[in-house]
């Protein structure tokens, strides 16, 4: 498999789809000083393709997230000094309702409503969930990996795997072992990002093929969270977003530091490359699928 193939793909759109075919997704994170994470996973559902894509924040951080992109819609959560309240936590079981699938994590902290948010999450089997950052700092912290259910993604780096696993950052393969044995416990999918990131799920591993240390930069991480929740809110299972959304994120990576450079590239140039790396995992030609989002 070359660099520019993806390992899979998505088919091209009927002519005659409109936004609810291709999910409605909800970001839940941010708070104040770090509105900009979430901001950044919501606008790269987006460019990923999602149809309706909702950040929930603490109140005071709405109009600086609804101000990155017109197309990114808000929901205020319950407040207190710029974090969620722990009242937060009751206002999200309305939020995803109705969607397709959510991630949870950029920006969110650790303090006691994002915490009471995580743990109604874990429970919440009947929808798709993508944990990121300090979301998966609580489920270390709270040791509610043993409760996971459902389709869920984890996408540590090694620091937050550490704390999840126990097993050392310095130790790659070992932490590589550690995270298919977390996969074979709770059936989540779990993204061990690196040079190169290496999907596990219980019965198998996916090494990706698209990066660069370019990446290693704030803000990347968020804009994987949202591409992977896109990618589960148009219908892919937990598997194949995982390792189709880590390829479309390198991809962008490698196209943003052809123009940028590595040491020039920051979460900016990344996001405004997701587009067009994710048109290179799009089959080429064909007839038009069944489905909105079938794959080829």
């Amino acid at each position: 498999m070359s660099m520019n193939t993806p390992p899979l793909r998505l088919t091209h759109r009927q002519t005659d789809a409109h936004k609810g075919n291709f999910g409605r997704v909800l970001l839940i994170g941010g708070s104040r000083g770090m509105s900009g994470s979430i901001a950044l996973s919501s606008i790269a559902a987006l460019k990923t393709g999602s149809g309706l894509v909702t950040a929930m924040v603490p109140s005071v951080c709405l109009e600086t997230v609804a101000s990155f992109h017109p197309g990114v819609m808000t929901i205020p959560a319950s407040d207190e000094d710029g974090h969620f309240a722990v009242a937060a936590s009751a206002e999200v079981i309305d939020a995803v309702q109705d969607v397709s699938a959510l991630g949870c994590g950029p920006g969110i902290t650790t303090q006691k409503g994002s915490v009471a948010i995580v743990e109604h999450l874990v429970s919440m089997s009947h929808v798709p969930r993508v944990f990121d950052a300090d979301a998966l700092n609580i489920l270390s912290r709270s040791n509610l990996t043993k409760r996971l259910t459902g389709d869920i993604v984890l996408t540590p780096h090694p620091g937050e795997l550490e704390r999840i696993t126990g097993v050392s950052r310095k130790s790659r393969a070992s932490q590589i072992a550690a995270s298919q044995k977390l996969a074979q416990q709770t059936g989540a999918i779990i993204v061990v990002k690196g040079g190169p990131s290496v999907v596990v799920s219980p019965q198998d591993k996916w090494v990706n093929t698209t990066g660069n240390p370019g990446m290693a930069t704030a803000g990347s991480g968020d804009v994987l969270t949202g591409i992977i929740t896109s990618l589960l809110g148009q219908g892919l299972s937990t598997w194949n977003a995982a390792r189709l959304g880590v390829w479309i994120h390198g991809l962008a990576g490698d196209l943003a530091a052809r123009k940028h450079s590595q040491p020039g590239l920051t979460c900016v140039e990344l996001l405004e490359s997701v587009g067009a790396a994710t048109a290179k995992a799009i089959a080429d030609g064909g007839a038009e699928p069944s489905s909105p989002t079938a794959l080829e």
